[in-house]
C-alpha cells in the first residue's frame, strides 16, 4: 500500500509540474523582439536593456519577476504594465521618462524601483509611487528634481536622491515618508538644512553638497539618526568656541575633506566611530574627548597637528584605532596613550619623527611608524609594548638594526627602504616569535648568515629585492638554498644582482648558474658521494694489502728459488770439484803411461829404426772442458774448425819443433779491423808461394828418409828425441798461458771461408807455421761436434784408446 501511495504521488507531482509549465507556455506571450527572457529559472528575468526601445514592449510574459528595460529611449510606460502581477523589480534607468503611470495600483509585488537618469523635474509626475503597497527602495537619482516635497509612499524605506537640484532640506521634505530610514542626497546644491522631522532616519549622506554651517539643533528632529556623513563640504563647520552640533544617538560621523579646526566631538556622548581627516585641526587641547567615552575609533590624519599631550586622550577607554597619519608630529609624549588600555592599533606616519616614540600601549598590537625620519632604533624600544605584532618602520632613515631588538610577540616587522647595510647576527636573535620581515629596498650588498634567523623557528616571509646585491656566488649560495628550500621564504626572481658589471641586472640564480650547478649538483649529493669515496679508500686499502701480501710472497718464493740454485750451484762445484780431482788423477796416469810407452817406443826405433812417426804434436788431442777453460784463448779465429776436419791419420807434425818455438816467442800483433783488398790480395799470394815452399821441402824430406833410416847414431836420436820432448813440453806450456785470443768479427770469418781449400789448410795469422798435409793421404770435410758449454768432455786420448 504504502508503495502505491509513493508511486501516486510522484504521478501527481509530475502531472501538476507539467500542467504548470504548459499553463505558463500558455499565458506568457512571445518574448519581446531583442530580448533575453529567462522565464524558467527564479526569479523570471527579461532583459531589455540598451535595445533602443521607443515604446514600452507589449508581448512581456505576465509571469515577469524581474523586468530590466534600463538604457533605452524610452518616454513613456503605459497602463500596459498593469498586468505584469508577479512583478517584483522594474528598472527604467537611463531613459527619457518625464512621468509614470497615474495607475499602478496591479503592482502589489513591486518591491524595489529606479527611475535614475530620467527627465523627471516634479515630485508630482510620480506621485503614483503610493499606490505600490510593497515599495521599499527607490531611485531618483540624477533627475532634476528641486526638491523631496510631496513625494509621499508609507512603506518607502530607502530613498537615493543623489545628484538632483535639490537645495534645501526643510521640516516638510520628508513628512510623506513616514518609513524612511535611509536617505542619499549626496552631490545635490545643499546649502542650508532647516531641521528636517523623521522619526524613522536612521542614515543620512550629504556629502559632495555645499553646506556651510550646521547649527547645535540641525538634526534634532531626526531622533533615531545614527549615521551621518558630511565629506567633501569644503566651507562646512559645525562647532565653534561656544557651540556644537549636538545628537544624543549618533554613532557614526564622517566630517573628512571639510573646513573643521577642532573636533567638536563633545556634543555627541553616543559617538563610536569619528572620522575628521583633511581638516584643519592644528591643536587637541588636553581631555578633549572626556565626553566621547564611546568612541572606538578616531581618524585625524591629515590635519596639521604638531603634537600631543599627555592627556590628549585621556577618557577614550574603549579607543581601539586611532589615526594620526600625515600631521606634523615631531614628538609624541610617553603618556599619550596611557589611559587607552583597548587601544590596539596607532598609526603615526608620515609624520617628521626623528626617534622611535617612547609608547606605554599595554594593548597595542599594531604601530605603524612608516614614513617618517626615524634614524635610530634601541634594542630597548619595544619593553613598554608588551603585546606588539607588527611594527611598520617603511621609509625611515635607519642604517642598522640594533643588536637584540626584544620582543616576545613581534610577528611581522617591516623595515622596506631604509638606509640598512649590515644585518648583526644577533638582530633577531631575541624575536622569537617572528613570521615575517621585510628587507626590500635598503642597501645590503653581502650575503647574510641565515644564523641571523636561528632563533627565528615560525619565520615564513623574508623579503630582499630592491637590495644592491654583490653577487659573490659562493657566499650567496648557503643564502640562496635557506631562503629556496620549502617552505619558500622569498620569491627566486626578485634577488637581482648589482654587481659586478657583467651580471648586473640578473638574479641570483642566473648569475651563479654555472657555479651553483657544480656546488649546488655534488652538495645534494655530498652523503653519496661520501660513501663512493669511502668505498673507494676501502678497495684501495685492500687491494694494497693483498697487493703488499702477494710481493712479499713472491720474496719469500725468490729466496727460497735462490737458496736452492745457490745449494744446487754448490752440489754442482762439489762434483765438479770432485770429477776434476779424477780427472786430474785420471790424466798423471795416463800421462805417465804414455811417458813410459813413449821411452819404449824410442828404445825399439833405437833397436829397430822404422819409417817415420807421426810428429808428437800430432797425438795431442782437443782438451778438456777443464782444461779449456784454464787455456788462454785463441788469438784468431776458430772458425774453420766448424767446417773442416781432417782425418787423424792424416794429419802431419808442423815441420819442426823449431818453429814452434819461434811462433811462441813472436810478438802479437794488433788486429786491424778493417783490411783493403789489395793487402788481402798480397797475403793470399805469399801465403800460395809459403804453401808451394813448403809442399817442396816435405817432398825432399821424404825422399832423403830412407837415409836417415839406416843410421844407427845414437847421438842423432837422442837430439831427436829431446828435440820431440821440448816441442810437447813447449805446448803443453803454450795451453796453460795467460795470453787471450782476440775477439772474431764477421769480416774475418768471411775472409777464413774464402782461404778454405779442400786439399789444403790456411790460417789466418800471415805469420803463423803452415801445417802441411800429405797429398797421397785422403782429406774428408766435415763440421766437427761443438763442444758442450759446461761438462765434462773426453780427451782425445781417451778417445783415441
Amino acid at each position: 500500500m504504502e508503495e502505491q501511495s509513493v508511486i501516486h504521488r510522484s504521478v501527481l507531482l509530475s502531472l501538476v509540474t507539467w500542467l504548470t509549465i504548459l499553463s505558463i507556455v500558455g499565458c506568457q506571450s512571445i518574448c519581446p523582439t531583442r530580448c533575453l527572457c529567462y522565464l524558467i529559472r527564479m526569479p523570471r528575468t527579461i532583459e531589455c536593456s540598451r535595445q533602443g526601445m521607443l515604446v514600452f514592449p507589449k508581448n512581456i510574459s505576465d509571469i515577469v519577476e524581474h523586468l530590466d528595460l534600463s538604457d533605452n529611449l524610452l518616454t513613456e510606460i503605459t497602463d500596459d504594465i498593469n498586468r505584469l502581477t508577479e512583478l517584483q523589480y522594474l528598472n527604467l534607468a537611463k531613459n527619457q521618462l518625464n512621468f509614470l503611470p497615474s495607475n499602478l495600483e496591479e503592482l502589489k509585488k513591486l518591491t524595489r524601483l529606479d527611475l535614475s537618469n530620467n527627465a523627471i523635474t516634479n515630485v508630482a509626475d510620480i506621485a503614483s509611487i503610493s499606490q505600490l503597497p510593497t515599495l521599499t527602495v527607490l531611485y531618483i537619482s540624477r533627475n532634476p528634481l528641486p526638491n523631496l516635497k510631496g513625494l509621499t509612499s508609507e512603506v518607502l524605506q530607502a530613498l537615493d536622491a543623489g545628484h538632483c537640484l535639490i537645495t534645501e532640506l526643510g521640516n516638510q521634505s520628508l513628512s510623506g515618508l513616514p518609513a524612511l530610514t535611509s536617505l542619499n542626497l549626496v552631490g545635490n546644491p545643499l546649502k542650508n538644512i532647516q531641521t528636517p522631522v523623521s522619526e524613522s532616519l536612521r542614515w543620512l549622506d550629504m556629502s559632495d553638497c555645499i553646506l556651510n554651517y550646521l547649527y547645535p539643533d540641525t538634526f534634532s528632529q531626526i531622533p533615531n539618526l545614527e549615521e551621518l556623513r558630511l565629506t567633501n563640504n569644503p566651507t562646512l563647520v559645525y562647532s565653534t568656541r561656544h557651540a556644537t552640533l549636538q545628537h544624543l544617538k549618533l554613532k557614526r560621523l564622517d566630517v573628512s575633506r571639510c573646513n573643521l579646526d577642532r573636533p567638536g566631538l563633545h556634543g555627541l556622548p553616543a559617538l563610536t566611530q569619528a572620522r575628521l581627516s583633511h581638516n584643519a585641526i592644528r591643536l587637541l587641547p588636553d581631555r578633549i574627548f572626556t565626553r566621547n567615552r564611546q568612541l572606538t575609533h578616531l581618524y585625524l590624519n591629515a590635519n596639521s597637528l604638531e603634537r600631543l599631550n599627555a592627556s590628549t586622550f585621556q577618557g577614550l577607554m574603549k579607543l581601539q584605532t586611532l589615526d594620526l597619519s600625515a600631521n606634523n608630529l615631531v614628538e609624541v609624549h610617553k603618556q599619550a596613550f596611557q589611559n587607552n588600555i583597548n587601544l590596539k592599533l596607532v598609526n603615526l606616519s608620515y609624520n617628521s619623527l626623528h626617534q622611535f616614540p617612547d609608547l606605554a600601549a599595554t594593548f597595542l598590537a599594531t604601530l605603524d611608524l612608516s614614513f617618517n625620519l626615524i634614524n635610530r632604533l634601541k634594542a630597548n624600544s619595544l619593553e613598554n609594548l608588551p603585546m606588539i605584532v607588527n611594527l611598520n618602520l617603511r621609509d625611515n632613515q635607519l642604517q642598522a638594526l640594533p643588536r637584540g631588538l626584544q620582543s616576545t610577540t613581534l610577528k611581522v616587522l617591516n623595515v622596506q627602504r631604509n638606509r640598512l647595510v649590515e644585518l648583526h647576527n644577533s638582530s633577531f636573535s631575541e624575536l622569537p616569535s617572528l613570521q615575517k620581515i621585510d628587507l626590500s629596498g635598503n642597501r645590503l650588498t653581502e650575503a647574510m648568515d641565515p644564523v641571523i634567523f636561528r632563533n627565528n623557528p615560525d619565520l615564513a616571509v623574508i623579503r630582499l629585492e630592491d637590495n644592491p646585491w654583490r653577487c659573490d656566488c659562493t657566499q650567496l649560495y648557503v643564502t640562496f638554498e635557506f631562503l629556496t628550500d620549502p617552505p619558500v621564504k622569498t620569491t627566486g626572481s626578485s634577488l637581482i644582482c648589482q654587481s659586478p658589471a657583467n651580471v648586473s641586472g640578473y638574479s641570483w640564480e642566473v648569475a651563479c648558474f654555472d657555479a651553483w650547478n657544480v656546488d649546488v649538483y655534488h652538495s645534494k649529493d655530498k652523503t653519496w658521494g661520501m660513501v663512493m669515496v669511502s668505498l673507494l679508500i676501502l678497495v684501495v686499502l685492500c687491494g694494497s694489502v693483498v697487493s703488499i701480501k702477494h710481493t712479499m710472497k713472491i720474496k719469500r718464493r725468490v729466496v727460497e728459488q735462490r737458496q736452492q740454485l745457490e745449494m744446487a750451484e754448490r752440489e754442482r762445484l762439489r762434483l765438479l770439484h770432485r770429477r776434476i780431482t779424477t780427472d786430474q788423477r785420471r790424466c798423471t796416469y795416463i800421462t805417465i803411461s804414455n811417458q813410459q810407452r813413449l821411452e819404449e817406443e824410442e828404445l825399439e826405433e833405437l833397436d829397430h829404426p822404422s819409417e817415420p812417426r807421426i810428429n808428437p804434436l800430432e797425438l795431442i788431442g782437443p782438451p778438456t772442458y777443464e782444461e779449456a777453460v784454464q787455456m788462454p784463448r785463441l788469438v784468431h779465429s776458430m772458425d774453420a774448425l766448424n767446417e773442416i776436419s781432417v782425418d787423424n791419420s792424416a794429419l802431419r807434425a808442423m815441420s819442426s819443433v823449431d818453429n814452434l818455438r819461434i811462433k811462441k816467442k813472436r810478438t802479437r800483433r794488433p788486429r786491424k779491423r778493417t783490411q783493403s783488398e789489395d793487402d788481402l790480395l798480397r797475403r793470399e799470394e805469399r801465403r800460395q808461394e809459403r804453401i808451394r815452399r813448403e809442399r817442396n821441402n816435405s817432398n825432399s824430406n821424404i825422399g832423403e828418409q830412407p837415409l836417415n833410416t839406416n843410421s844407427r847414431n845414437p847421438r842423432t836420436s837422442l837430439a831427436r828425441r829431446s828435440r820431440r820432448h821440448s816441442a810437447v813440453d813447449e805446448s803443453i806450456e803454450s795451453g796453460s798461458s795467460k795470453d787471450r785470443p782476440r775477439p772474431q768479427t764477421p769480416n774475418t770469418k768471411k775472409k777464413k771461408r774464402r782461404q778454405m781449400s779442400r786439399n789444403e789448410h790456411v790460417t789466418d795469422d800471415e805469420d803463423s807455421d803452415v801445417q802441411t798435409f800429405n797429398s797421397s793421404r785422403s782429406v774428408v770435410i766435415r763440421e766437427l761436434p761443438r763442444e758442450p758449454r759446461s761438462g765434462f768432455r773426453k780427451s782425445f786420448i781417451e778417445r783415441e784408446t
